[in-house]
């Protein structure tokens, strides 16, 4: 593996070998780099304290700027840093629209029509509840865990409240993440929604009511590759200041100011948490938790 280097480094210059095999300019910068969700934070703009990024896609993810380390000791939360100099405590699900999917084909509907369906049920599903863990879990720690529905009665047992339950279910998975962010002395403010999920409104609302907090989403679909080009943009500038300029004290501009300058200008709206929908799911969430508990001896 090549050495580690600091987030403001430079990895280097493209090699003339590189060049012929790969087509890239010989002699072109090449920036640290960084791993998927790292980049998703600076392609989100999640570059300050309060402000968490949630990925919804087969797997999910929910993480945060952090200017301290923040370990958590119930390790439902990775500590991990961030590309910028900072932290990026991180969860991690294996579980997030794998339930949906499940469900959708299983009901032989394509996502309008799923999406539809789910959306002309109530918040909570009618007590209905899905635990998701069709591939195992992550967190909790569950690798052996199987997915089932409880709460079933004969006055509850639809398709609608089985489709809203899967999508449900991946968002409480989250929540559980918040709280242990909370736990740490996390304030959290804000979520900037990314993944395929993020694309359906009705995740989007279920994300906020679920979360109690509100929701935007980035108008960029990549925000990994997005955070990447901010982050080539930054090493550029950085190489591209002459020892004079340096000498006089002069700094090209951080990363979080490039990644804002552009988002301000691609800025969404905020999605709301519905006052009415708080205590459905505040219910229906301690339902989760409490089949949860009562069944994950069984997968341990």
């Amino acid at each position: 593996l090549p050495p580690v280097i600091s987030h403001d480094a430079t990895a280097g210059r493209v090699s003339g070998a590189a060049s012929l095999r790969w087509g890239l300019p010989e002699g072109a910068l090449v920036s640290c780099g960084g791993g998927d969700n790292m980049m998703s934070a600076i392609g989100t703009g999640t570059l300050e304290d309060g402000l968490l990024a949630m990925s919804l896609g087969t797997s999910g993810t929910l993480f945060g700027h952090s200017d301290k380390p923040i370990v958590d000791p119930s390790v439902r939360l990775a500590a991990f840093c961030s590309s910028t100099g900072a932290w990026l405590p991180l969860l991690c699900t294996m579980n997030c629209t794998v339930a949906s999917e499940q469900i959708r084909s299983l009901l032989s509907l394509g996502l309008e029509g799923f999406n539809a369906l789910a959306e002309s049920a109530r918040p909570g599903a009618g007590g209905l509840v899905v635990l998701p863990f069709f591939n195992g879990e992550r967190v909790p720690n569950l690798p052996h865990g199987r997915a089932s529905v409880q709460g079933a009665r004969a006055d509850n047992f639809t398709a609608a409240n089985l489709a809203r339950a899967a999508m449900e279910s991946a968002i409480f998975g989250m929540k559980a993440g918040l709280e242990a962010f909370t736990s740490q002395g996390f304030s959290a403010r804000e979520i900037r929604l990314t993944g395929g999920g993020s694309k359906s409104r009705l995740w989007r609302q279920l994300t906020a009511d679920i979360m109690g907090l509100p929701v935007r989403v980035p108008r960029v679909d990549e925000a990994a590759a997005m955070g990447a080009a901010f982050q080539a943009q930054f090493c550029l500038e950085r190489s591209s200041l002459s020892a004079p300029e340096a000498s006089r004290g002069s700094a090209p501009r951080g990363i979080v100011a490039i990644a804002r300058d552009y988002l301000e200008a691609e800025e969404s709206g905020l999605i709301h948490p519905d006052p009415e929908a708080a205590g459905y799911y505040e219910r229906a969430y301690q339902s989760y938790v409490q089949y949860l508990e009562a069944l994950s001896p069984l997968y341990r």
